[in-house]
């Protein structure tokens, strides 16, 4: 028990900081020059003056006095050196404590950044740990987005009022490739996105391997410049944020390749097939119906072989966008192949899928479509539609029966919507969305 209250108070006495003592020669020597100096001043005053005594002093006493004197100031000015000296040493050490405060922290936000999964948790993490690091200035930070790479607001702090989304060409750091300061005392020139308030402000890009995904732009309060170690510190923590923002639109771009058609960007065939089985689980769980809409674009070999494919690509793409137009959140549109597309609809009986299928029908053929700029003959398309359970419970037979309705809308013409609505029977929906019943086969 004694061993560990020794080792206790020891790790106490280690985890205080004891200031620095000055050393105990230093401290007698100060104070036996400062005795003799008095002692010496005094016989020197009766010598002066002529008093009893005062003749005995000799060259010897006023020699010591003299070294006495100069020993006191050359310690007092040691002690005021030693003193300068601890103040610059506590400088140092301050400035290294926050430089290594700043690179635990910096240290804590790239871990946290290297395992988000989406721009609002990094949006999220960002604002929690710029504003600890980057004190005394209001921020905000931009990701480039969308095919013009615009600049869309992520996360801010403090009082600034930043604009939402910009171009590139509105700002000087992107257009420069590196920080750029503007000072309302000096000349210069600020980004137009920063508005017009007359604050200092800094746009530091974020760059990595010659492309750039954003910028962090900070301002300071009016009449007060960036400091120059905010300063210096935004460029290396911008260096690190490119990285994260880089790695999270690499992970963002296969996760999107894995699940996406390039040319529609619609959900490929892989991803619907897997979204279908839990929709249909779903259903059975609560006992919803769900719809699936077969789509094929009507003589598209035709067409492509007349117009060719860059034309054929045109117009998927552009019954995909009808169809992105014609869907819910909760629906799944997807590419199933070729010119063939797959709509599923939870939550919709047969009359609801036909309602929507129609609106798309009737769009797509209003769809004027251009390939270098001359407008491509005009397309329509045939659907067919299946609904769980009627239909059946397993994903193969619902799409079986879409496919088979779809078949049935092609014989009968083409260019209308037919629906399966029990077995052995199919319905025909004529427009404006009459019913009739044909057998099937």
């Amino acid at each position: 028990m004694l061993a560990s209250r020794r080792s206790a108070g020891t790790a106490s006495s280690h985890g205080r900081q004891r200031r620095p003592g000055r050393p105990w020669f230093a401290t007698g020597a100060i104070a036996a020059a400062l005795a003799v100096s008095l002692f010496a001043a005094w016989y020197l005053v009766r010598w002066a003056s002529g008093q009893p005594g005062a003749g005995k002093l000799d060259l010897s006493l006023a020699g010591t006095a003299a070294i006495a004197i100069g020993l006191a100031v050359l310690c007092i000015g040691q002690l005021r050196g030693r003193r300068r000296a601890e103040s610059v040493l506590r400088g140092i050490i301050a400035r290294q404590s926050r430089m290594l405060e700043e690179v635990s922290a910096t240290s804590r936000m790239m871990e946290l950044l290297q395992v988000c999964h989406s721009l609002a948790e990094m949006a999220a993490v960002i604002c929690g740990a710029l504003p600890k690091l980057l004190t005394g200035v209001d921020g905000a930070f931009y990701v480039a987005r969308g095919p013009e790479n615009a600049l869309e607001l992520q996360s801010r702090w403090g009082e600034l009022a930043p604009a939402q989304s910009f171009a590139p060409e509105d700002c000087w750091a992107l257009r420069r490739g590196h920080p750029h300061l503007y000072e309302p005392a000096r000349p210069g020139i600020a980004c137009s996105h920063a508005g017009s308030s007359g604050r200092a402000c800094l746009c530091v890009p974020l760059v990595a391997d010659g492309n750039a995904f954003g910028v962090l732009h900070l301002s300071a309060a009016d009449g007060e410049p960036i400091p120059a170690g905010v300063q210096r510190l935004a460029t290396t923590l911008t260096e690190q944020l490119a990285l994260a923002v880089g790695n999270l639109k690499l992970q963002e771009s296969l996760r999107t390749g894995a699940e996406r058609d390039p040319l529609t960007e619609l959900y490929n065939r892989r991803h619907l097939e897997i979204s279908l089985q839990r929709e249909l689980a779903r259903a059975q769980r609560h006992g919803y119906a769900v719809s699936a809409v077969m789509l094929d674009v009507d003589h598209f070999k035709d067409f492509n072989d007349t117009n060719g494919h860059e034309a054929g690509d045109a117009v998927l793409r552009e019954v995909a966008q009808v169809l992105k137009r014609h869907t819910r959140a909760e629906d799944i549109a997807c590419r199933w192949g070729g010119e063939e597309f797959l709509l599923v609809l939870p939550g919709c009986a047969v009359d609801d899928a036909y309602a929507k299928a129609e609106a798309i029908r009737e769009a797509i053929a209003q769809l004027r479509v251009f390939c270098r700029g001359n407008a491509l003959p005009r397309v329509t398309a045939s659907l067919g539609i299946a609904c769980h359970p009627v239909d059946g419970e397993r994903m193969e037979d619902l799409i079986n029966a879409a496919d088979a309705a779809l078949y049935h809308a092609k014989a009968a013409g083409r260019d209308r919507v037919v629906a399966t609505d029990a077995p052995g029977e199919v319905v025909l929906f004529d427009p404006p969305g009459e019913r009739r019943a044909l057998k099937a086969g």
